[in-house]
């Protein structure tokens, strides 16, 4: 008795060809580097909005340390502008 490959045989054998060649697009291709890409960029903009709120509890903790450097920072601009003031009077 001869053996002859039936439609279901064919049809397997066609469908597991396209199976193989789908897989090595998707080995080949950047599809999985798209998917790390786009975890990433998510776990990014999760550590910037906790990033943000760090920023902003510590800029409410140290209003008053941040408001004293401001004012120390704004006096010395003034005394370099008065010496240099000083000195282009001097030289006439």
């Amino acid at each position: 008795m001869e053996y002859t490959s039936g439609k279901a045989e064919e049809f397997f054998r066609k469908a597991g060809r396209r199976i193989d060649e789908l897989l090595q697009e998707v080995s080949s291709s950047n599809i999985s580097e798209k998917l790390e890409l786009k975890e990433r960029l998510a776990e990014l903009k999760r550590n910037k909005e906790s990033l943000e709120k760090d920023f902003d509890k510590f800029t409410e903790d140290n209003k008053e340390v941040l408001r004293d450097i401001s004012k120390s920072f704004e006096e010395s601009i003034e005394d370099i502008k008065n010496v240099f003031r000083n000195k282009k009077n001097q030289n006439g």
